[in-house]
């Protein structure tokens, strides 16, 4: 599965929210220590942070939550519009296009889940913030599954409707096949 576009606002990568509360540290040589979303999520300083920068952390990660559920809002959207014929080549496509798109933002679902989950161990750990604080992000995640689970849904139930289509005209097409040969049968032995 290809990468998330670092372009695309909706490509959320473990740590996002926290990388912009944390001051990257450097090494000796000035290049910066954390390069992987691994190192992020144990890094130790994520303990030390001020209850404003605990809040800050909170609303970073709301805010690239609400980002997330927006586009797969978006693509939820775009899911309901299209109404393909069972017969329409494009139309498969286009829902399969939306099929990869959705699986392709499940990594950054993953990712948003993973973070709520140590931003809820870290308030809990530190006692700085009430433990409560993170409910919003956890509401904010519970949307962004709900969207997701009803997109991913929705387009297979669209997919399967459409080979359900291929199936009824493939059987009536054998039906009329089997009535005229036994029709040109009975005629010719009658």
């Amino acid at each position: 599965m290809p990468a998330p576009d670092p372009a695309d606002p909706a490509a959320y990568e473990r740590g996002d929210a926290l990388n912009e509360i944390l001051p990257s540290p450097s090494t000796d040589d000035g290049v910066s220590g954390l390069t992987s979303p691994k190192d992020t999520a144990e890094d130790p300083r994520m303990y030390d942070l001020s209850e404003e920068e605990y809040w800050d952390w909170l609303a970073a990660l709301i805010q690239e939550g609400s980002e997330l559920d927006e586009h797969v809002d978006d693509l939820l959207e775009a899911i309901y519009d299209l109404e393909p014929a069972f017969y329409s080549r494009n139309g498969r496509r286009q829902l399969q296009a939306h099929l990869r798109q959705l699986h392709e933002v499940r990594t950054s679902v993953r990712a948003f889940e993973q973070d709520v989950e140590q931003l809820s161990f870290v308030f809990a750990k530190t006692d700085a913030v009430e433990t409560s604080g993170a409910d919003n992000a956890d509401l904010v995640l519970a949307s962004i599954k709900r969207t997701y689970d009803r997109a991913y849904d929705l387009c297979l139930y669209k997919l399967d409707r459409i080979s359900d289509g291929w199936i009824a005209a493939t059987n009536l097409l054998i039906s009329f096949t089997i009535l005229i040969v036994t029709i040109l049968f009975w005629l010719e032995f009658r």
